[in-house]
């Protein structure tokens, strides 16, 4: 289970599974980032962008976007929507655990609960750690993940659904502090996937952004820009500045 990530999201069925995506939820999220008035061209850095569906949209709004993912399948997805569209992205194979750059950027984004794959804390925290040397001073981290004690508590064990012809069973559970989703999928054959992020509290992630040298800037608990509630909020949606 420890290299869930690899398998999964390098599979061909991995964007199928996840097709049902909320295209809105991302325009949201991408429009109160917006919010934070950073200046057209400035240098995004979209991390564990995956099939670019953010990093295309903050290129859309006129950023200088590099996206860097371990999954090259899913980079060449995003490659082939941004030439789709015209849009100019720089995309790059790499591991959250090691990657550094020697450029600096305006904006450093971490969406979508792209965070808590690995084992241990030391991996988990190894990007924010590394990330406060190539960003701009003044320059924001934006980190999007779920909330705690809204996912405990609202956790579905089991769902059932087709998508794309194929028949896909989802069972999740909290085990070891993390929470861990078994997928199913029917097609022609029984192919079994997981996936595995390990569960933080709200002030663990805040200290440890702290520690490395951020400032918390902002706290939302959705992607309308709701205040941060700790039992209601759908989200952890924090916003850092250095």
């Amino acid at each position: 289970m420890n290299d869930w990530f690899k398998d999964w999201f390098s599979s061909d069925y991995y964007l199928t599974v996840y097709s049902h995506r909320n295209q809105s939820d991302a325009q949201k999220l991408i429009d109160l980032i917006s919010k934070l008035n950073i200046p057209k061209n400035s240098k995004v850095l979209d991390a564990a962008c995956g099939a670019g569906r953010h990093s295309l949209l903050l290129a859309g709004k006129g950023f200088n976007v590099t996206g860097f993912d371990l999954s090259r399948n899913l980079l060449n997805v995003a490659a082939v929507n941004a030439a789709a569209r015209k849009i100019d992205l720089n995309l790059v194979n790499a591991d959250l655990r090691d990657v550094q750059f020697k450029s600096y950027f305006d904006l450093i984004v971490n969406l979508f609960t792209s965070f808590g794959y690995f084992e241990s804390d030391e991996e988990n925290f190894a990007f924010i750690n590394n990330s406060y040397s190539f960003l701009k001073n003044d320059g924001y981290f934006v980190f999007d993940y779920f909330n705690k004690e809204y996912l405990v508590r609202t956790l579905v064990p089991e769902t059932m659904r087709e998508e794309g012809g194929l028949k896909i069973k989802e069972e999740r559970s909290i085990t070891k502090n993390r929470v861990v989703k078994k997928i199913t999928i029917e097609d022609n054959k029984r192919i079994e996937y997981i996936e595995s992020v390990k569960i933080y509290e709200s002030e663990k992630i805040i200290d440890n952004f702290i520690s490395a040298g951020y400032k918390l800037f902002e706290m939302y608990g959705d992607y309308s820009g709701n205040k941060f509630n700790d039992l209601n909020s759908p989200r952890l949606l924090l916003i850092f500045e250095k």
